[in-house]
């Protein structure tokens, strides 16, 4: 046997389904019967094992009762595998064809080699540089974690730790290998040893790299032979749990192979790395979260006191503290919530919208400010200009916004563009299936090749990109990487999932399917309509009371209480059918779409869900719910 294919899975059917698709268009290139493929399952609760089984069958799929880890998982998989080569490859790659053609040709021409690595590519079109990296000393992780390296990212002195000073198209000896695609001489291994299950997830990959070299092997970074990996569908890289995790890992590989000064320098790094990401992911999440609603209220707040002084500077009418404090305070609070009732801070913009909320904010400032006492007046003048000046507000904001951020800011445009690429046998159906996802409020331009040109000319039109896995593992990483520099959010199909994987925009992130529709219920504005209606009526049955017909039960204060609370809605799915786990989010309802009740038939409650799902209208909730009261 000349190599054996090593897959850890953990809940990513998905992106495992493109893995094995490339990995087998790969073992074709080599001669017939040289190849095992494993996968071992750490206990997936999303049915991959049973999916390898049914639609993988040459491949071994051994399936663990508990999550034993990366290192475990594999080591399992390589004591049953015969292989001279052993690959560890991660769920969330793509392969393009001749990539073990043309790694092996490497390894077979380079008897000092113990493993090799390869460059790797996210679903944004990035190189990552962790395909190379360095020992992670005390200086070359300080570098790392303050950001040093990026002041010099070819410098040995300060990116050490990505092993700069050999170049992302350079094949080159290097000291560390990612475990995402660590290819293995097996004699190497076998003299190493296996992955230290001490590691339960990261650094098991880093610990063996220098085992391998302290046992006389070489390690190489391939560069001739590039991949695509999603990188952390199984992890959320960015989170706390995951700075934890990894940093006990660094630990465990401080405590084993640095001793005195070193050991004690990495164990600061360490706590000092933990506690500088808590405290870097706690603002970026509340800035990301927050920044344009308050900058909606703080530019209120200022054009109010703005206003108010240029009044007095013009006219001569001197404004108290109170009475202008006031109206500061109502320019905000009006500005809020005409902003969170319509939905302003939606990306990407919608004018209209934006408009219409700050008309509302001014008429509001207007209402309010008849309804304050004589003594919380100023005077009617500044008033009229504040409420004119919260009219524009909004609209003008954004339209500085989307001129000087372009790449974080946009309209939304009237119609949604779609680009595809696919084979020939797949065209007509992933054109049904996008048009069924997406709505028929849209364009799907049939992309070709070269993709490059589709991109330089579509790029503006397109809102996304996706790219039939079935056109094979070189289109895919060509199709990414072309759409990097453009900005393009491409997206990968598997050849037997309709799921949609990958994603370059970081605001929109990586997402498993479509939007259920151009006008369904995933879109911000449907759902908070919807939102809005669950309000109105529950306050609605608060006041009057349940009544005295057939659904009286259903319409309980008790239930009123609890759809003001989030905890239901008053107008839910059926679900209870295959598939409905993928439905957009949504509270238990008091009632179900259609007619109320609960359907017996899965196929007439899938029916009614995907048609409410696609296709929302807050009027359908209320005419079955006013259909209901009066029964």
């Amino acid at each position: 046997m000349t190599l054996s294919v090593i897959v850890v899975s953990y809940n990513v059917k998905g992106y495992l389904s493109l893995c094995l698709d490339s990995v087998l268009e790969a073992i074709g290139r080599l001669p017939s019967g040289t190849v095992e493929v494993f996968v071992f399952d750490n206990a997936s609760s999303d049915g991959s094992a049973d999916w390898v089984s049914l639609h993988y069958p040459s491949v071994q799929i051994i399936r663990s009762d508990e999550n034993l880890g990366f290192s475990a998982g594999n080591n399992a998989a390589i004591r049953q595998s015969k292989g001279d080569w052993v690959l560890m490859l991660n769920p969330d790659t793509v392969v393009p064809e001749d990539t073990f053609e043309k790694v092996l040709a490497h390894a077979e021409a380079h008897p000092e080699v113990g493993a090799i690595g390869v460059p790797m590519y996210d679903g944004a079109g990035n190189w990552l540089p962790e395909s190379k990296r360095g020992l992670p000393t005390p200086w070359a992780s300080f570098c790392r974690l303050s950001g040093l390296w990026r002041l010099a990212p070819s410098s040995r002195l300060l990116n050490r730790y990505y092993w700069g000073h050999t170049g992302e198209e350079e094949t080159a000896a290097v000291e560390v290998l990612s475990g995402a695609f660590m290819w293995m001489r097996r004699e190497a291994l076998d003299q190493a040893g296996l992955l230290d299950e001490d590691f339960f997830m990261y650094g098991e990959d880093i610990d063996l790299s220098i085992r391998i070299q302290d046992a006389g092997w070489v390690n190489h970074y391939f560069s001739g032979a590039p991949i695509v990996h999603f990188k952390g569908e199984s992890t959320k890289k960015g989170s706390l749990a995951y700075v934890r995790v990894f940093h006990e890992a660094m630990r465990i590989f401080s405590a084993k192979h640095f001793a005195g000064g070193q050991a004690f320098a990495m164990r600061l790094m360490i706590e000092f790395g933990i506690r500088a990401r808590a405290v870097t992911a706690f603002l970026q999440g509340r800035v990301r979260r927050h920044a344009l609603p308050l900058m909606d209220l703080s530019l209120s707040a200022v054009l109010a006191v703005c206003t108010i002084r240029f009044h007095a500077l013009t006219s001569g009418i001197d404004h108290p503290w109170v009475p202008s404090l006031s109206l500061v305070g109502l320019a905000a609070g009006v500005s809020g919530f005409s902003g969170t009732w319509l939905g302003v801070w939606d990306r990407p913009f919608v004018r209209l919208r934006v408009l219409m909320a700050g008309v509302a904010a001014g008429l509001l400032l207007v209402l309010s400010y008849s309804l304050l006492p004589e003594f919380l007046r100023v005077s009617r003048m500044a008033m009229g200009i504040l409420a004119l000046v919260l009219a524009l507000l909004p609209l003008g904001l954004r339209a500085v916004l989307v001129m000087l951020m372009p790449k974080r800011f946009s309209w939304r445009r009237t119609r949604s563009s779609i680009g595809f690429i696919g084979s020939e046998k797949r065209r007509v159906s992933m054109k049904n299936w996008i048009e069924s996802s997406y709505g028929s409020s849209l364009y799907v331009n049939d992309l070709s090749v070269p993709v490059e040109s589709n991109f330089q000319v579509l790029s503006p039109e397109n809102e996304l990109v996706l790219c039939d896995a079935s056109v094979g593992g070189r289109r895919v990483l060509e199709t990414i990487r072309a759409g990097h520099p453009h900005g393009v959010d491409v997206r990968i199909v598997p050849v037997g999932l309709w799921l949609a994987l990958g994603g370059a925009r970081k605001k929109s992130g990586p997402k498993d399917r479509l939007l259920w529709g151009e006008d369904g219920l995933c879109r911000p504005e449907r759902m908070r309509s919807k939102r809005r209606l669950d309000i109105a009526w529950s306050l609605w049955i608060l006041l009057v009371g349940s009544g005295s017909g057939a659904h009286a039960a259903g319409f309980s204060r008790g239930h009123a209480w609890r759809v003001l609370g989030s905890g239901h809605t008053w107008v839910g799915f059926h679900g209870s059918w295959d598939g409905a786990d993928r439905l957009p989010d949504l509270a238990p309802g008091i009632f179900r779409v259609g007619s109320g009740a609960q359907s017996v038939s899965p196929e007439e409650a899938k029916r009614l869900d995907l048609r409410y799902a696609y296709d929302y209208s807050w009027i359908r909730d209320f005419e079955l719910l006013m259909t209901l009261r009066m029964d």
